[in-house]
């Protein structure tokens, strides 16, 4: 399946709200995988630093900018406002029952294969879905990392580094594809959202693979 296929074989009403469904899902992993990297200049960059060497939240905020700005400012503008505030929330929650809430790979691997499949067929999502979508990603991912450092006992301040690089991705990539005009601007998007799905599926296939 790639961006090409027509989306006359996906209904809307309906597969969006499965999605929405299995989102919530993931606020309920297992097992924790996460963990937090040092960069020697301070919590919060290390936080700046965390987000961006962990694909599975870099990846997913990619795949949702792109996607809210080519469906426009609206959508672009809730995503923006929506997703740290969120993200935030969920790393104060990961902080305070970090023994309730962890990260689980198949978790993480799920929501970026379908923040990169939603890309990929450029899925016409109300701006208020695309808002809904990214406060779950932002609850969920926030609740990981924030587990992950009440863990690791990383300092608090972290957390406003990770939330202060997914805030500016989103807004930088929202922006940009918001603002594009040539078609094969907006393809070429999407297949930036097939391989964010590629990568996705493989990290779920490797999270379930046989223990041999």
């Amino acid at each position: 399946m790639g961006p090409f296929m027509s989306r006359r074989f996906v209904p809307l009403k309906v597969h969006a709200w499965i999605l929405v469904a299995f989102f919530v899902l993931t606020l309920f992993p297992n097992t924790a995988q996460a963990h937090l990297v040092t960069s020697g200049a301070g919590p919060f960059f290390d936080g700046v630093a965390h987000f961006f060497v962990s694909l599975d939240d870099l990846l997913v905020v990619v795949a949702l900018a792109l996607l809210s700005g080519l469906l426009g400012k609206t959508a672009a503008r809730g995503l923006v406002l929506v997703l740290p505030f969120a993200w935030f929330v969920g790393m104060l929650l990961g902080l305070s029952l970090a023994d309730r809430i962890s990260g689980s790979g198949w978790a993480t691997a799920f929501t970026v294969l379908v923040g990169g499949l939603l890309l990929s067929f450029r899925v016409k999502l109300q701006a208020w879905m695309i808002a809904l979508i990214a406060g779950m990603i932002g609850l969920a991912h926030g609740s990981w990392n924030g587990a992950a450092m009440r863990a690791t006992e990383t300092s608090a301040i972290a957390s406003l580094g990770i939330v202060a690089a997914a805030g500016v991705v989103a807004l930088l990539l929202s922006a940009t594809a918001a603002s594009v005009q040539q078609s094969w601007q907006r393809i070429a998007m999407r297949v930036i959202g097939s391989w964010v799905a590629a990568f996705g599926l493989l990290a779920l296939a490797w999270h379930f693979r046989p223990n041999v």
